[in-house]
């Protein structure tokens, strides 16, 4: 039988955030708070502390960690892909904002079509007077 689970880091790090979960009593959080460790000082804080008092294996991958981000090859790996990340992210931004401002537009040009004033579609839709007159000129 194979089980799979789901583990939603941003719902973690919001729990751990209002101290709902400690890493130093589960180790499955401790774990999974690793892989946020390298944006988040004050987790990588609380996991060396936890490693150097208790807890060997997560010392050993700590210290394997910073060793590996120490080579180049793989400091420019993950900058490349971390790059790729946050360009990915603003297009999606850029095109949800696109998306958003079309949607506006065409039911402007409905209520253009259905005789509403500019000052009630203005109000509607958030556009200004100019826009609109451009819209009805077009």
């Amino acid at each position: 039988m194979l089980e799979i689970h789901f583990m939603e880091l941003p719902k973690l790090l919001i729990k751990w955030r209002n101290r709902e979960v400690d890493p130093r009593e589960d180790q499955l959080v401790r774990w999974l708070l690793l892989l946020e460790a390298s944006e988040d000082e004050e987790i990588t804080q609380v996991l060396e502390e936890i490693a150097m008092q208790e807890d060997q294996v997560l010392k050993k991958a700590m210290d394997e960690w910073e060793r590996v981000s120490q080579d180049p090859e793989v400091l420019l790996a993950y900058e490349a892909r971390r790059k790729a990340l946050l360009d990915e992210k603003s297009a999606l931004k850029r095109a949800e904002k696109k998306g958003k401002e079309e949607a506006i537009k065409a039911m402007a040009i409905g209520m253009i079509q259905e005789g509403i004033a500019n000052n009630v579609i203005s109000k509607l839709t958030g556009l200004s007077i100019e826009e609109i007159e451009m819209l009805r000129h077009q």
